[in-house]
């Protein structure tokens, strides 16, 4: 067994909503005392690098937690029963009307692993072709495109504070 493996003793769940599921749980620490952990679980998202004539697309969207409107990739939570890869076409469609021939996951990463097990696909699409959006009812976003040459100055302005997509910039400046 891991060394540090802590070996859950008691389960709370606090709440269960739509989009997550936080729990307030008891743990025997590699010690043998106990702790506890508050941890948040979540069906996993998706978020997409499309660049298209050598500008990458992202979408500016008002999110509530920070309570600023946000720079990001296109991105979009997992559906129960559905796959990555269908969620991340279904999400390039739908924020920037994006259809492309091909996906690939490039990365897979946790956003907070000191609460939440969200895991974040991170995939390119290939051949982008930009049609009409189709934003869900609920969605209220604007595109945003900027030339590769000056995602090293996006990055260095600040204005980029979502880490999804800090990845997905750096993982696109260390490819072309």
């Amino acid at each position: 067994m891991d060394e540090l493996y802590e070996q859950l003793v008691e389960q709370n769940i606090v709440f269960d909503g739509n989009v997550i599921r936080v729990e307030n749980n008891k743990v025997r620490l590699p010690n043998g005392k106990e702790a506890s952990r508050e941890v948040v679980y979540h069906r996993g998202a998706v978020c997409v690098i499309a660049v298209v004539d050598d500008y990458m697309y992202f979408v500016k969207q008002f999110r509530v937690a920070p309570n600023e409107t946000l720079l990001e990739v296109p991105a979009g939570k997992i559906e129960v029963d559905e796959a990555p890869k269908v969620t991340v076409v279904k999400e390039l469609k739908e924020e920037i009307g994006g259809v492309c021939s091909d996906v690939s996951n490039v990365h897979q990463f946790y956003v907070s692993p000191g609460f939440s097990d969200e895991l974040v696909y991170l995939y390119v699409a290939h051949d982008v072709k930009l049609e009409e959006q189709a934003l869900e009812e609920d969605e209220f976003l604007e595109i945003e495109k900027v030339h590769v040459n000056d995602l090293p100055a996006l990055l260095q302005s600040g204005r980029v504070r979502d880490a999804k997509t800090i990845i997905a910039i750096q993982h696109v400046l260390l490819n072309s």
